[in-house]
Parts: structure tokens; C-alpha cells; sequence
């Protein structure tokens, strides 16, 4: 599954492919495998099918979830234009309750 969101803007490789980077999101041919399998250090698994809202990936989304701050990093409040929309949350959540399949 392939999400564009119009008007926000994420570093994507440049920042998810900083070997700095714990969340451990790459953007490369094993991002999906690593999204399924990575364990957070504040936030749980990356991607948890059995309670998707409990999802790292959704946690970040919503909101800074421990030390890793609300994503993508240009959003600051609920509604604003560099925010992920709720919609996309919504599918994303979907995606992951449905089995997060590639």
C-alpha cells in the first residue's frame, strides 16, 4: 500500500534513511518487512495488527509518543496543512487491522 498526501512535506530518505534514524524506517525494498518487525524503544512495535491504534506508527502520527516527536516533524496542532489528515490515519489504521499486507 502506497500513501500520497498532498501538502505535507516528509523528509522520507533524508531523514528516514539517516542511520541516526531508531524508528528504523529506511526507505528502501525492506521497509515493509521492517515495519512489521521493529520493536520501538518508547512506543511499542512499528506496527501492531492485533491493536492497530496501539501501532508505534499510528502513536507518531497522532502525536509524539516518548522521546520520538509527532511526525511528520513540520506538524504542530490537529488540522494543520503539514499534518498527515485524519483520513489517512484512518486507512492507515485499516491497514494495519487488515493484516498490514504488502
Amino acid at each position: 500500500m502506497k500513501f500520497v498526501i498532498e501538502n505535507v512535506t516528509c523528509f522520507g530518505a533524508g531523514c528516514h534513511n539517516d542511520e541516526m534514524n531508531r524508528l528504523d524506517l529506511q526507505v528502501d525494498g525492506e521497509l515493509h518487512a521492517r515495519l512489521i518487525s521493529h520493536m520501538t524503544e518508547d512506543c511499542g512495535p512499528l506496527v501492531d495488527t492485533s491493536n492497530p491504534q496501539e501501532s508505534a506508527l499510528i502513536k507518531i502520527l497522532k502525536g509524539p509518543c516518548g522521546s520520538t516527536p509527532r511526525m511528520p516533524l513540520e506538524c504542530i496542532n490537529d488540522g494543520d496543512a503539514k499534518c498527515v489528515p485524519d483520513d489517512y490515519i484512518e486507512a492507515m489504521t485499516q491497514w494495519i487491522a487488515d493484516g498490514a499486507k504488502e
